[in-house]
């Protein structure tokens, strides 16, 4: 372990930043500074919000001013704040006051009967406006005890007059009443869209399900009241965030509305994290005409373009070049998936990013996705020519070897999102993948063999942004029935904090500024009761998050 001396980083500071007493003094801490593993220092001091002495106690103390605050860790660990390498942050601005309805361990909603309890309960609230889709989130086919999808009719029978939609846990498919169905404009007659399937039965009537682009039909009904809720909703999407010690979130789907609820929650002044925000394909150049590229305002950043490729594997939608383990009845044996877009589709929206020379951001479940997004950006590099562009594969669930080297070839990098392996990774396993894919699924093992830039996310709200369980399903890769999946694919403790700071900050361009507790960076820093390095791996999930602080301001703090 290495402390750094004050000599060594103080004397970088600029003679501005020299003569000026810090705001704030950490003391007597366990300080990982993530610019290398064996780093570690003792304090830090922080000026205007941005880190200006990094060093052993008594000689950051050195640069106390009488108005300076002192504080002492009394030991605890501090790291850089955390990333958030992907999410989708505006989600939770509309569902703030939604139902909720995940199964254990996030949830209750085990069985379709738990689901139809928590629907009638809900729905018989006092007051509930009858006139609006009401959306509820997060149930999970895969683990219920009926080991399918609630159908329209278990909906219509404890919904009563209310227009409702379930989202799947994924967010890739959704459940709706009849009355619900009627709002989003499906009906017998509805055909499927391009990319996506409305669900009837043998009989030719709605089963409730959509799955995909038949989805975007709810979009339009995930709004908010008024100002004053949006307000309210922000808040709380702020402080969930902020409790796991994210610092900086991602919305990875930015509609034209959706962005432009945001941007008027930043005018206000509301945002307390930063917010970086990918604008969805079809509105790209739409929202390029009020939003500047890379520029912060106000904590929210426009910060490129973002391609939905295919959909989930747990839902048995995204796209694999070979056929599911178990395929989804009423499919044919060689069902694989599909695509949302197909490769001159793809081809036209990676030529839309580099030409504007914005990062693109592209969900890619299945490998077969991924060959059309590789194959696009390879010929984005031929047509623009090389350059830093950090084309990042969202998910990359199913990639294979030869994928993982053509992607570190092209510039790219990964974003993986391993709580896969105890959500859902005995279903994997047993239905979607089979034991071989299954064991290779989020490759963090092949990534570090060959190169590749890669970074973990949670993907909230399809999981809590709880970056302790994050890193810890990286390191462990363990199911929920206790097996390891994919040991060959472990990181380690360090690699995996690594991912959700340093990493994440050069996969969002902002290295310079985040990521790492350096003089001259933002003072973005968690402090938590354990050293995720020091502790036994497994323990790793049940580390508590202190404190939060964003910019040299307390944004959280542990209430127990």
């Amino acid at each position: 372990m290495k402390i750094f001396p004050l000599s060594l980083i103080a004397l970088a500071l600029s003679s501005s930043m020299a003569f000026a007493a810090p705001d704030l003094i950490l003391k007597n801490g366990d300080i990982v500074t993530v610019t290398s593993e064996q780093d570690r220092a003792q304090a830090i001091a922080i000026k205007d919000g941005k880190i200006v002495a990094v060093g052993s106690t008594k000689d950051v103390l050195k640069q106390k001013g009488k108005n300076t605050e002192v504080r002492d860790l009394e030991g605890k660990t501090v790291t850089p704040g955390f990333i958030d390498a992907h999410g989708h942050f505006a989600n939770y601005i509309p569902l703030a006051n939604s139902l909720f309805v995940y199964p254990s361990p996030m949830g209750t909603s085990d069985s379709v009967g738990d689901i139809q309890n928590e629907l009638q309960r809900h729905f018989s609230q006092p007051g509930l406006n009858k006139d609006i889709l009401h959306i509820a989130f997060g149930y999970d086919d895969s683990v219920l005890a009926e080991k399918r999808h609630p159908n329209i009719q278990e909906m219509d029978k404890v919904t009563g007059d209310f227009s409702v939609c379930m989202m799947h846990v994924s967010g890739h498919l959704g459940v709706c009443n009849t009355a619900g169905m009627t709002q989003i404009g499906y009906s017998t007659a509805s055909e499927n869209p391009s990319g996506g399937i409305i669900h009837k039965d043998s009989n030719g009537e709605l089963t409730g399900l959509i799955e995909e682009s038949a989805t975007y039909a709810l979009f339009p009904h995930l709004t908010v009241g008024s100002q004053k809720e949006a307000l309210a909703n922000c808040q709380k999407a702020q402080d969930l965030f902020a409790s796991y010690g994210v610092t900086t979130a991602q919305e990875g789907l930015a509609t034209a509305s959706t962005l432009g609820l945001i941007k008027s929650m930043a005018d206000t002044g509301a945002l307390k994290i930063d917010v970086l925000a990918y604008a969805k394909w079809v509105d790209f150049e739409t929202i390029l005409e009020n939003m500047k590229l890379g520029e912060y305002n106000n904590g929210l950043k426009l910060a490129g373009m973002k391609v939905t490729g295919d959909g989930s594997p747990q839902g048995k939608t995204a796209f694999l070049s070979t056929p599911y383990f178990e395929v989804p009845h009423s499919h044919s044996y060689h069902y694989h998936g599909y695509p949302v877009l197909n490769q001159d589709e793809m081809d036209h929206y990676v030529d839309l990013a580099f030409q504007h020379n914005a990062q693109l951001i592209s969900h890619a479940n299945g490998d077969a996705a991924a060959d059309l997004l590789l194959n696009a950006v390879e010929k984005a590099n031929a047509k623009y020519g090389e350059r830093d562009h950090r084309t990042t594969t969202i998910h990359a669930q199913t990639m294979r070897l030869d994928q993982i080297k053509r992607m570190r070839d092209a510039g790219m990098m990964a974003s993986y999102f391993p709580a896969h392996t105890f959500f859902w990774g005995d279903y994997h396993r047993d239905s979607v993948l089979g034991p071989w894919r299954a064991s290779n699924i989020s490759p963090m093992g092949w990534a570090e063999e060959f190169g590749l830039t890669y970074t973990i996310h949670m993907d909230a709200p399809v999981a809590f942004p709880d970056q302790m369980l994050n890193m810890w399903t990286a390191v462990n890769r363990v199911t929920r029935s206790g097996e390891t999946l994919g040991e060959h694919h472990k990181i380690t403790p360090y690699q995996a904090l690594e991912a959700v700071t340093k990493t994440a900050a050069y996969q969002n361009f902002e290295e310079i500024e985040k990521g790492t507790i350096e003089v001259g960076k933002r003072a973005d820093l968690v402090v938590l009761a354990q050293n995720p390095l020091n502790v036994e791996p497994l323990e790793i999930k049940d580390i508590k998050v202190l404190e939060t602080i964003k910019d040299g301001k307390t944004v959280f703090e542990f209430a127990g």
